[in-house]
């Protein structure tokens, strides 16, 4: 729904516009008195913005050829030279309509303007007095090319032809689907008969004067459209003119009106309302109105936004705590049931395990045994290097072999035995040891009796073992016939197989190097 006013050099009509037609709500006169009660109409309630459609005889066309040029650059061409055009009037408008074909091909601009301002501006005062948001000004004349559709004509040439209701008479000149030139001629309305002469008469006016500004050329011809109802139908289908190159269409104004969408037009000469119907079914870019007369039209899209912004936020809260609400009930639901699978498996793990004995000593074991996994993963020991040097030393003297290992690690060196580490501890405990302490019982196959070379043999492995890297230190606990001073002096029988043997022990310390866990 839109409130459009039809502006005339008379009279201005409030007209109710909306998508299957319009309707006039009130006719008032272009005088104080006459505004006042526009006004007071428009403020029954809301302010409702406001377009104004102007069907003046001050308004005038140009058409001009400028360079072409783009952007910011035309428009401040075109509006300089309708500045340029039109002095006397802030009411200006432009816009493009076509393009040389040869030389330059510079653009054909065609410039209109409101010529008498007083026309315009005492409406205009007194709608911003009254805050009346205005949303535009548009020409009548170039809605008017919006009737092309219903016409559906294929003529190069078009001049429409339209009544008004105070006494006037419109003639648009249309070329390529693009209006270059109209004017508004005051009649004297009549009978039916009288009009129809009066049109054929200004037509052939009209276009004399279109050939004298070079928009026509005289021998191409011009089809005349002339909107009308009934009764001045049928006598402009029988009437005939004597000017060659012009033919005339009459034309059902309301037949129009219905292949427009506007179904229930009135049978009425006057095109008024099938205008402000038009204008309203594709609102256009605002022809003449400057920017200072849209502050308050601007103010109430401002609103508008804010008001339909705040209407969002509270339709997506009120949305969000929906979902949120549903979304705790369901939460509510799915808590209440994992209280209930809880206490079942509680029940049937009690059921399970009231038969079995509690043992707090199995209990504590487990406890250390735990303990001692984490820190063996924790501290985790590569014997790859130990091993790897017993092979090497055992293939330097392949007549030793190896009867018994063992080994532990430990933070001194000195140690003796792996059991002093935890002796006072009653758990299990790991440190971290730099130290690998190893203990060798081996013995010398096939021995012959011979200590001397028996000890060399031993001697020179544990210097060879001394001499690898990450060995701290490799001593020889017992030998085949033991000579250290601490040993304790013992005798016995000898068999000849116990002189084969020559038993003797070795006691090496590397530096532990650790696996990464």
């Amino acid at each position: 729904m839109a409130q459009i006013l039809y502006l005339t050099g008379h009279s201005v009509t409030l007209y109710e516009a909306h998508r299957k037609g319009a309707k006039a709500l009130g006719n008032f006169s272009c005088s104080d008195s006459g505004y006042s009660e526009l006004v007071q109409q428009l403020n029954n309630g809301e302010p409702k913005p406001v377009a104004i459609l102007v069907d003046l005889i001050e308004e005038e066309f140009r058409e001009e050829m400028l360079p072409h040029v783009i952007g910011r650059d035309r428009s401040r061409l075109h509006t300089r030279h309708a500045k340029k055009l039109f002095r006397g009037t802030p009411f200006r408008y432009h816009r493009i309509i076509g393009r040389q074909r040869e030389g330059r091909r510079d653009d054909q601009v065609l410039f209109s303007a409101l010529s008498n301002r007083d026309n315009i501006e005492p409406l205009l005062t007194v709608l911003g007095a009254a805050s009346v948001p205005v949303k535009g000004i548009y020409s009548l004349p170039l809605i008017t090319e919006r009737l092309l559709k219903a016409l559906a004509s294929k003529a190069s040439n078009i001049l429409i032809v339209t009544e008004q209701a105070d006494g006037g008479l419109r003639e648009t000149f249309i070329r390529g689907g693009r209006v270059h030139f109209s004017r508004l001629a005051t009649i004297n309305r009549g009978n039916p008969t009288d009009y129809c002469h009066i049109v054929t008469k200004e037509a052939s006016k009209t276009r004399r004067y279109l050939i004298s500004l070079k928009l026509l050329p005289p021998n191409q011809p011009l089809d005349i459209y002339v909107l009308c109802d009934n009764a001045q139908l049928e006598v402009l289908q029988h009437m005939t003119t004597d000017e060659d190159n012009i033919t005339i269409h009459p034309v059902n104004l309301s037949h129009i009106a219905a292949l427009l969408g506007f179904y229930e037009h009135p049978d009425t000469p006057f095109g008024d309302t099938l205008f402000c119907y038009l204008l309203q079914k594709k609102l256009t870019v605002n022809h003449y109105a400057p920017a200072p007369y849209l502050l308050h039209w601007r103010t109430y899209k401002t609103k508008s936004g804010l008001r339909t912004a705040t209407w969002l936020i509270a339709v997506v809260a009120i949305t969000m705590a929906g979902m949120n609400i549903v979304d705790s009930r369901l939460m509510e639901h799915e808590t209440l049931q994992l209280s209930q699978f809880t206490i079942q498996a509680s029940q049937e793990y009690q059921y399970a395990t009231q038969d079995l004995e509690v043992d707090p000593t199995e209990a504590l074991a487990m406890h250390e045994a735990l303990q001692m996994a984490d820190r063996l993963d924790a501290y985790p020991v590569s014997l790859e290097q130990l091993f790897a040097l017993l092979g090497s030393s055992l293939s330097r003297q392949p007549n030793i072999v190896m009867d018994k290992f063992k080994w532990f690690v430990t933070s001194n060196p000195d140690e003796q035995n792996s059991t002093e580490v935890h002796q006072n501890n009653n758990s299990v405990q790991l440190i971290e040891a730099p130290f690998l302490v190893s203990t060798i019982n081996a013995h010398l196959r096939n021995f012959n009796g011979h200590y001397r070379q028996a000890h060399d043999q031993i001697n020179s492995i544990i210097r060879w073992i001394k001499s690898q890297p990450g060995v701290k230190s490799a001593d020889i606990i017992s030998e085949p016939l033991n000579t250290r001073t601490d040993a304790a002096l013992q005798g016995g029988i000898t068999t000849e197989g116990d002189k084969e043997s020559a038993p003797f022990e070795l006691r090496i310390v590397m530096e532990l190097r650790r696996e990464s866990a």
